[in-house]
């Protein structure tokens, strides 16, 4: 049975495909546009770690499927793709990586997928679902979630599983730091979990039989831990490093003491040179809040420009339900989306906020 299904990406794709048209360096956009592919692959149903599962669960009272799970505790936060739940008390966290890219393995644990024949490493995996494990038990517990038998609370067994896409080429060894047999192919995930089931015998073993919650009690518990996702905004620019590149697009090039006031904030204004663009080499006012704000004077006569990347609110544009500043229509250029309209909050990329445009 499915508790939660996943969260709908399309806003994340449609904030970096205007990133995308921004003036950065050809490193920084092929970065970009890597993780619109991901998040373009992670929508398609067709085999990916989420059709898998749902072919295989859905239907099933005795296992519950919990997809995008994000949990906050003390500080830290657990990202989960796919949490599967029995009622034995076996917990599955399950790691999807959707990218297609060829996935290499060291004996040292160290991870790579290649992408145009060029390696690039990335954290293990493995390491970080460890530590989801970690944050995850630790929450049941302090938030006593944990359902109880007998009067004694259940303790779970947790399964550490990492899954690419069947169409990877996957490189691992056989022997090494880490048990790489956690990391398969997500059409392989069914002969595993079959595995698990054969090995541990548990209805036949009388002291597991104490540990099975019922299917109300199962179901209960899950919905539980539901109730405390927060959906999870990555910080894109901190990801690939874009602040610097944004700020170095403009440099202060002195301070004067009568200085325009920003007409987008009100803020003090700063004398600026554009250093890249069609605009290279032109001196202007740029608001000192930049790259919070974007307010521009053309330096000689003082008359409001145009931001290149900015679209100029409508008198009907609805305010920002994250930061109630004004919104401005967009296009969305990716994703089963591409072409229809939404409202996006005008101080992108600092502020996310996003309205879905009703075409009906």
């Amino acid at each position: 049975m499915i508790i939660k299904n996943k969260d709908n990406n399309q806003s994340s794709i449609d904030y970096l495909s205007d990133l995308l048209d921004r003036d950065f360096s050809d490193e920084k956009k092929s970065l970009i546009e890597r993780e619109i592919k991901n998040l373009d692959s992670a929508n398609i149903d067709e085999e990916t770690s989420t059709y898998y599962l749902n072919f295989e669960f859905k239907q099933s009272k005795n296992w519950l499927l919990i997809h995008d799970l994000c949990l906050e505790y003390e500080g830290e936060v657990a990202q989960i793709d796919h949490l599967l739940i029995g009622r034995m008390m076996d917990i599955y966290l399950i790691d999807a990586k959707n990218f297609t890219y060829d996935v290499s393995i060291s004996e040292e644990g160290d991870f790579s997928y290649f992408y145009k024949n060029k390696p690039y490493s990335i954290p293990s995996p493995i390491v970080q679902n460890q530590h989801h494990i970690k944050l995850l038990d630790k929450f049941l517990i302090d938030n006593e979630l944990l359902p109880k038998r007998l009067g004694m609370t259940l303790r779970p067994g947790y399964k550490n599983i990492i899954l690419i896409s069947p169409k990877s080429r996957l490189t691992k060894p056989s022997k090494g730091l880490y048990d790489c047999s956690a990391v398969m192919k997500a059409d392989k995930f069914l002969e595993r979990f079959k595995e698990d089931i054969n090995s541990t015998d548990a209805l036949d073993d009388m002291v597991s039989l104490t540990k099975v919650v019922s299917q109300d009690s199962l179901q209960r518990f899950a919905e539980k831990i539901v109730l405390h996702h927060k959906p999870f905004l990555i910080d894109y620019v901190t990801r690939f490093g874009l602040k610097a590149e944004m700020t170095d697009a403009v440099d202060t090039v002195e301070v004067l003491t009568d200085l325009p006031m920003c007409p987008v904030c009100g803020k003090e204004m700063v004398k600026r040179e554009a250093k890249k663009g069609k605009s290279i080499g032109k001196v202007f006012f740029g608001c000192s809040q930049f790259p919070k704000c974007r307010g521009v004077l053309e330096l000689d006569d003082v008359i409001i420009e145009k931001v290149k990347e900015e679209i100029l609110a409508e008198p009907e544009s609805p305010m920002c339900p994250k930061c109630d500043g004004l919104m401005v229509k967009r296009v969305s250029k990716k994703g089963n989306k591409a072409g229809s309209e939404f409202w996006g909050c005008k101080n992108f990329p600092e502020c996310k906020g996003a309205i879905s445009i009703d075409t009906n």
